[in-house]
């Protein structure tokens, strides 16, 4: 049996919780899964004492009460007097000319039943709940993801926080893995069943074929505040929704996010028009809901926005990637490959997950040699679109000066430059390279290193890459 948490303790508080509580907030049997999938019939005690908690409360355990009543009549009809009713036990034991110890002694048996019932329900509502939201993601595309233990550990807790980091965002260059991350974080909230609710949302779509071509979907429409709160309504459990009119739906998904903890995922961010716009309305929507963002951009000027950025993968890493991308299409010779010759790939692609990945479709056709000579070369821009995926949207809305800072750190090593070392050679003062660093990091495209007392900066393999072939330096 799935594990309901569910106790004889839980249920007897939740009957004495009936008509509401005068204190406290601390509602036993709010987290159950049953209470979702019954949510229609909370308007049936909405109008009693107390709110959407005592609402909930109410409805589960007439659920349960009602299935009792079929079993051992008895035992409902007692519960009813004692907890629906409130009745006094003396007045119950009258009533059936018994003593007030059996009249206990009966009530725990009834609990005890009720409380069997409510999990068994409970393990069937479990099991609907997760097939429910699974069906909102789109089928995994990977099999299994390489490096990223650190990410979800982060990731997890600050999701599982109840009193903090309501908009989570996951930055990086397009191809870092930003979009399957967030599919792997959302299974494993699925299955912790932390969160009431998850919906998700993606503003367009990009894929990679099984012959290693990147295929991207434009004719999709911006996401908006509006549109999104619609993709919610098709989503969510909220009763009488279909029926309402555009702006009931808004309405009722706004207060559904407002009294249930609900994760809200919104994928590719960088597609929306005008995304900042965006966050103010999720700000107002947020605590209990959370809501996880995938973008391109950094967010690190929004002081309440846990920002995650993903870097490029560790040469082992890659390694382990490549040889689980030819194991998962059959492709022996790269599966048996040695590290010596997987880091000559590394030495050209870096860890930078999609361009692994293309490496891969390329072997299936042409020599190792062929096909990394024609990962440098111009032509391989217009056969893959990999250069315009990751970099040419964003390299054509930088100024000059952004530009010319982004060139000067082609010279850099490893290690990167130091702010000092940008200035000095890009001829630019030192006020336009502050701006232009900011700029540049909040878009990926430079990495910030060294420590406290000495930043230093650089950037990535593929962004040089880009760079030599867009100006042949």
């Amino acid at each position: 049996m799935i594990d309901p948490g569910i106790t004889t303790d839980d249920v007897l508080e939740g009957l004495r919780s009936w008509h509401g509580k005068e204190t406290g907030n601390n509602w036993p049997l709010s987290h159950m899964r049953l209470g979702l999938q019954i949510s229609g019939e909370e308007d049936r005690y909405s109008s009693m004492a107390g709110g959407h908690f005592a609402a909930r409360n109410r409805t589960i355990l007439n659920h349960g009460l009602q299935i009792l009543k079929g079993q051992a009549p008895e035992s409902e009809e007692l519960l009813r007097e004692r907890f629906e009713d409130r009745c006094d036990v003396l007045d119950v034991a009258n009533r059936l000319n018994v003593s007030e110890s059996s009249i206990y002694y009966r009530q725990r048996q009834a609990i005890s039943q009720l409380t069997e019932i409510l999990n068994h329900l409970e393990e069937k509502a479990s099991v609907s709940w997760r097939e429910e939201m699974l069906s909102r993601l789109e089928f995994p595309t990977y099999a299994k993801l390489v490096g990223i233990e650190e990410q979800t550990q982060q990731l997890i807790t600050a999701l599982t926080d109840e009193n903090d980091h309501f908009i989570i965002s996951i930055d990086g260059l397009g191809g870092m893995g930003k979009t399957a991350l967030a599919d792997h974080i959302v299974r494993t909230l699925i299955n912790m069943m932390h969160f009431e609710e998850i919906a998700w949302t993606t503003a367009k779509h990009t894929h990679l074929s099984t012959l290693g071509r990147l295929k991207v979907e434009t004719s999709r429409p911006a996401l908006t505040y509006h549109i999104l709160l619609e993709k919610l309504a098709e989503q969510l459990i909220i009763p009488n929704v279909s029926s309402a009119t555009q702006l009931q739906k808004q309405q009722f998904v706004i207060n559904h996010l407002k009294e249930r903890s609900c994760l809200v995922v919104i994928d590719n961010l960088e597609t929306v028009a005008d995304y900042r716009s965006l966050l103010p309305a999720l700000r107002k929507n947020q605590n209990p809901s959370k809501f996880l963002l995938t973008t391109r951009f950094r967010l690190l000027e929004e002081p309440d926005v846990f920002s995650l950025s993903l870097k490029e993968l560790s040469k082992e890493s890659s390694f382990e990637l490549l040889r689980l991308e030819a194991q998962r299409t059959g492709f022996v010779s790269l599966a048996d490959a040695s590290d010596a010759e997987l880091e000559t790939i590394y030495d050209v692609v870096g860890g930078h997950p999609l361009a692994l990945k293309l490496i891969v479709g390329q072997l299936r056709f042409r020599s190792l040699p062929r096909v990394l000579a024609r990962f440098e070369e111009e032509g391989q821009k217009s056969q893959d679109k990999l250069f315009e995926y990751i970099y040419q949207e964003i390299w054509d809305t930088l100024d000059e000066e952004n530009k010319t800072t982004l060139l000067s750190l082609t010279q850099a090593s490893e290690k990167g430059f130091t702010f000092e070392h940008i200035v000095s050679i890009s001829g630019l003062s030192e006020t336009s390279i502050d701006r232009c660093l900011e700029d540049l990091i909040l878009l990926s495209l430079v990495e910030l290193g060294g420590n406290l007392y000495e930043r230093r900066y650089r950037i990535h393999r593929l962004t040089e890459m880009f760079l030599h072939n867009a100006f042949s330096i």
